[in-house]
Order: C-alpha cells, then sequence, then structure tokens
C-alpha cells in the first residue's frame, strides 16, 4: 500500500506543474498579446479622407450657423459677430480643455454673455410635431399678438435667418462643441403668429405669411443640406416637418386661401430632391468628433489624468504606472479609427430600396457581431468601436420619412388642385406613385375613407405620437375661397 504522504506528495508535483504549465500559457500568450500590438497600423485612406473637413465657402455674415450662435445677443448688437466670438473663443480653448477637462477649465469654453437678449412668455401652447397648429391657434389670437410685441427684436432676427443663403458649422469637431439652435419659444412663436395670418388676415396678409412659411421651408432647406453634424440635420428634418404639416392643414382647409395654378405646384408646397436628405457629410462630421474624443482618450489615459484630483498633486505609484503602461498597450489610436471610418462609411452607404429595413438593421447586427469578437489586436479599441456599432444607423430611415411626409402634402395639394373626389382618391394615388410612395422603401401610403385622411407607413424609429398623416380637401366641403 503506497504510504498517504506519497500520494499527498505526487498530487502536489501534479498540481505544481499544471499551474506552473498554466502561469506559462498565460505568459506566453500574453507575450504573444503583447507582441502583436507593438505597432499600430498606419490610416487608411477612408479614414484619412473622413477627417480632412472640407473648406468652408461662406463669409461670416452669409453663415446661417454663426447668426443662431449669436441669436441672444444684447438688443441692438449683432447677431453674427457675437456668434462669430462665441465660436473663436471655443476654437481657441478646445485644445487646452480636452488636455485638462476639470469643471473650471470646461466653463471657460463658454463666452460670458452678460446681458443676452431672452424670450418673453410662453408660447408652447401647441404641439407642430404631434398636433394641429392649424386647430390649436385660433384659441390663442390676442395671447399671439401680445407674445409678438414682447419679443419683437427676436422675431425679426428669425426673420433675417430668412435671407442668409448657407449653413457651415466652423466650430471645430470635439463633444465639446456649443450646441447652437434657435430659441424654441421662438420657434413655436413663428408657426403661431404665421397660422393666425394665414386663418384671420387679409388677402395680402395671407399671401406674406405663405410667403414667410416658404421662406422658412428654404431656411431649413439650407441647414439640412449644408455642413453639419447629426443634431442640426435632425433639427432642420423636425421644423422642416412641422412646417409641411402647417402646409398640409392648410391645403386641406376649403375656406383657405391657396394658389391653386398648375405653375404653383413647384411653390407650395415643394418637393426636394431624395439627395437633399441625405446624411453622408453629417456621418463625417460625426467620425471627426469621434477622433477627437479618441485622441483625448488616449492622452489622458497616457498621463494618467484623474478627473477628481487632490488638492495636494500625489505621485502615482510604480504598480499604477505600470498599469496604465500595461493597458495603454492594448488601445491603438490609428487602428481605432479606421475602424469607426468603417462604420462611417457603412452609415453613408445606406441607400433607399425595397429591404432598406431589413439591411438597416442586418448592419448593425453584423457591425455589433464583427467587433464584438474582441481578438488579440487593439482590443480596447475594438471594445469601443463594438460599442459604438449601432448608434446611427435609423437616422437615415428618419430622414426618408421626413421626405416622405413631404411627398404626402404634394398629394394633398394635388387632390386639392385637380379637385379629386374621395370616392377617386385612391385611384389617384396609384396612378401617382411619385406623390404616394414612400421613397425609402416604396410601400404606399394608406387612404382612408372613414376619417379622410392619408397616412405614411413610416421606416425609421420616430418619437411616440408624432404625426405622419394629413387630412385631404374634399370638393363637397368646398367652400367660398379654397374651391
Amino acid at each position: 500500500m503506497i504510504p498517504l504522504s506519497r500520494i499527498a506528495g505526487r498530487i502536489l508535483r501534479w498540481s505544481a506543474l499544471s499551474i506552473g504549465s498554466l502561469v506559462l500559457v498565460a505568459l506566453l500568450l500574453l507575450a504573444l498579446a503583447f507582441a502583436v500590438n507593438w505597432r499600430d497600423e498606419p490610416l487608411t485612406p477612408e479614414a484619412r479622407a473622413l477627417l480632412t473637413p472640407p473648406a468652408n465657402p461662406l463669409k461670416p455674415e452669409d453663415n446661417i450657423y454663426l447668426a443662431m450662435a449669436g441669436f441672444t445677443a444684447p438688443s441692438g448688437e449683432s447677431v453674427v459677430a457675437l456668434g462669430q466670438a462665441r465660436i473663436e473663443h471655443y476654437n481657441e480653448r478646445l485644445d487646452a480643455v480636452l488636455h485638462d477637462p476639470s469643471s473650471q477649465a470646461l466653463d471657460s469654453l463658454q463666452l460670458p454673455d452678460p446681458q443676452p437678449l431672452q424670450f418673453r412668455g410662453r408660447a408652447d401652447f401647441v404641439h407642430p410635431l404631434t398636433g394641429s397648429v392649424w386647430d390649436e391657434v385660433p384659441a390663442h389670437y390676442a395671447e399671439i399678438e401680445s407674445l409678438i410685441a414682447q419679443n419683437a427684436e427676436l422675431y425679426q432676427r428669425y426673420q433675417a435667418l430668412e435671407r442668409e443663403p448657407g449653413y457651415f458649422e466652423t466650430a471645430r469637431p470635439s463633444y465639446l462643441a456649443p450646441t447652437v439652435f434657435v430659441p424654441t419659444q421662438l420657434r413655436y412663436l413663428f408657426l403661431e403668429e404665421t397660422v393666425r395670418r394665414l386663418r384671420s388676415g387679409t388677402t395680402g396678409e395671407q399671401r406674406e405669411a405663405l410667403a414667410e412659411l416658404l421662406a422658412d421651408v428654404g431656411l431649413w432647406r439650407r441647414v439640412l443640406t449644408g455642413q453639419g453634424l447629426l443634431t442640426s440635420k435632425m433639427l432642420a428634418l423636425a421644423y422642416l416637418q412641422s412646417d409641411y404639416l402647417v402646409l398640409a392643414d392648410l391645403i386641406a382647409d376649403p375656406n383657405a386661401e391657396l394658389p391653386a395654378a398648375a405653375g404653383d405646384a413647384e411653390a407650395a408646397p415643394p418637393l426636394f430632391a431624395l439627395g437633399d436628405f441625405d446624411l453622408g457629410t453629417a456621418f463625417a462630421g460625426e467620425f471627426r468628433v469621434q477622433a477627437a474624443l479618441l485622441a483625448q482618450t488616449e492622452y489622458l489615459y497616457a498621463i494618467g489624468w484623474n478627473p477628481q484630483p487632490a488638492r495636494a498633486p500625489v505621485e502615482r505609484g510604480w504598480l499604477a504606472r505600470l498599469g496604465t503602461a500595461i493597458s495603454g498597450h492594448f488601445f491603438k489610436l490609428n487602428a481605432t479609427l479606421n475602424l469607426f471610418a468603417q462604420q462611417a462609411e457603412r452609415l453613408r452607404a445606406i441607400v433607399p430600396g425595397p429591404d432598406v429595413i431589413a439591411s438597416d438593421r442586418r448592419l448593425a447586427d453584423s457591425s455589433a457581431t464583427a467587433w464584438g469578437a474582441v481578438g488579440l489586436y487593439n482590443p480596447i479599441g475594438k471594445l469601443l468601436a463594438g460599442i459604438a456599432a449601432p448608434a446611427g444607423v435609423s437616422y437615415p430611415l428618419r430622414a426618408w420619412d421626413a421626405a416622405a411626409l413631404q411627398r404626402l402634402v404634394r398629394a394633398g395639394y394635388e387632390i386639392r388642385r385637380q379637385r379629386i373626389a374621395a370616392a377617386e382618391i385612391p385611384a389617384f394615388l396609384r396612378q401617382h406613385p411619385e406623390w404616394s410612395t414612400h421613397p425609402g422603401d416604396g410601400r404606399p401610403f394608406v387612404w382612408n375613407a372613414d376619417t379622410a385622411q392619408i397616412r405614411v407607413q413610416t421606416i425609421g424609429e420616430q418619437p411616440a405620437g408624432r404625426r405622419f398623416f394629413i387630412r385631404v380637401w374634399q370638393p363637397a366641403q368646398a367652400g367660398r375661397a379654397g374651391g
């Protein structure tokens, strides 16, 4: 019989041998991983192209972006001058803040504005994207007139934006870039005053109001097609949708004046080229923002930046510095940028088609799956790319939904102009797919005879309650002015 001590000794020797083998394998794998990650890869031509911003063709006084950046300038002062000063202030201080993003440094990015011209009162008693401004405004005529008087200078500034020829974001790419927009309450007021004049003004006032509404469409079309990030594109789409819903309700009202000659169709309501809804430049801009963030991450990680430093600086120990160096070795900036560039190009390549929804979902799934397998090379960069992969895939679909709404409003206009009876509307829609099908996937719009409404079958992930239907003018209900 083998002594128990000898058995225990054998177990210990085999255990030590097994543990030693595992440690050796782990060290060999670590050495292999270190060797694989010894060098960064060069930037791909696609990444280099995306990193190069386009040239700005606009003078400051012609740039909607700068006018909006300085929109709240003190009374009597130039909005463009203040907007330009604010953006230059941000651009000059950005590098220092990226290298030390403390709360004090972040505050220094904002140019102080001691006397801003602010909106007075509240105008948010309408629901431009979920309800009907046309129906909601009549109960507030006196309130609207009072708000116009209280905010006359701000209102004039908004109207002046319609005369600016272009939009180009001049802030340097960064997640810290200032958010630029007009006051939301003022936007409400513009729609309310426009509808008030369209509904109750003289014939001349109604024509002027319609001209201003169409000029507003042109303004946000220039923002949509200009050089900007996704935030400005989606804001422009929302404002265009609210403008077109006002147009739709104007068209449906038999008592409303409306130009109805054959030559008026392209002006009221105008149809954009589908290319105007392309978000490719926005995805390129978002890539430059991501590149700035990744470069900042690499820098802060390398120096061991502490977001909550102690009052007295504390020297980091050798173990902390070693851990930073080891983990930083497994993040390669160029390789990560190349992954993000691939994702940007995939987003830019999404095109309308019958299976656009399925292909859009496959893009999100395949990107997440591909970069989810971390592997030995650049594992941290691949992890970051995997997290970001699904972001953005819904935006092109939402843009095409806005294009579909334009088609829908045009269909409503043609039904009124050509005096199509309700019973003839289904056949009319079938005869004109250019006005009655979704440009994203080709599905037809849905006619509901009971409610006299036509609805878009949306393809994007829209906010709850967003309106994608119009009421239809009907000859049997035509009144004295609209027939």
